[in-house]
């Protein structure tokens, strides 16, 4: 029987901002050291066998954890966010507002809400989400873009907020900001004979997600 390796824990530091972040391996797979490269976080250790030791490296190492923060930001400046950072969209035309998430130093990701798309969902009191971008590092930073928009939803008046995800994502994040999956459609393109238009999403089905303000 061959012994599965156990996972290593990597500690990364910001030097302009004091903190660190733990990662496992599975976490750094992908473009996520270029990332952290290019966003100035370093290695401190690699070589932790467990999550707990990983943070008592980081804190006794004299640096603070990395705790995402909100702030305003133009939709200008969300929008070339997310046409840099997006995997399958670009930007949308307009915005109600835009959350930036924020390590202390720079932009990791931004959420953008506005009117629904739709205008079966378009009650005058839906918000709907119509980006969420975050650098694929910091996903777990996702939640508390959410959870910022339902505080400003919520103190706008509006009774409800929905976004969408392609049938192909598992919306493991949306269960974790407590929005319930309602239903699906069935994708396509909004190119007509009548009507022209050049695709900038993708065609696949989508699901519906719905939050409701209380």
């Amino acid at each position: 029987m061959v012994q599965q390796r156990s996972e290593w824990y990597w500690v990364f530091y910001k030097e302009s901002t004091k903190h660190y972040i733990v990662l496992s391996d599975q976490d750094i797979a992908g473009d996520s050291r270029w990332i952290l490269d290019h966003d100035d976080y370093q290695v401190l250790t690699d070589c932790c066998r467990s999550r707990e030791q990983a943070e008592r490296y980081g804190k006794e190492s004299g640096y603070k954890r990395l705790k995402y923060k909100t702030r305003p930001i133009s939709l200008r400046e969300a929008c070339e966010f997310v046409n840099t950072h997006h995997r399958h969209h670009v930007s949308p035309q307009g915005h109600k507002f835009s959350i930036a998430l924020y390590d202390g130093d720079i932009v990791i990701g931004v959420i953008i809400a506005g009117r629904p798309v739709s205008r079966f969902q378009d009650n005058g009191l839906t918000l709907e989400v119509t980006r969420c971008c975050v650098k694929e590092v910091y996903k777990n930073g996702i939640t508390k873009l959410y959870a910022a928009v339902y505080r400003v939803a919520q103190a706008m008046g509006y009774e409800r907020i929905i976004t969408y995800t392609l049938e192909s994502e598992p919306g493991v994040s949306m269960k974790a900001a407590n929005f319930t999956r309602k239903q699906i459609s069935k994708g396509g393109s909004w190119n007509t004979p009548s009507r022209q238009r050049v695709n900038k999403h993708p065609l696949e089905a989508k699901y519906l997600w719905e939050l409701q303000i209380g």
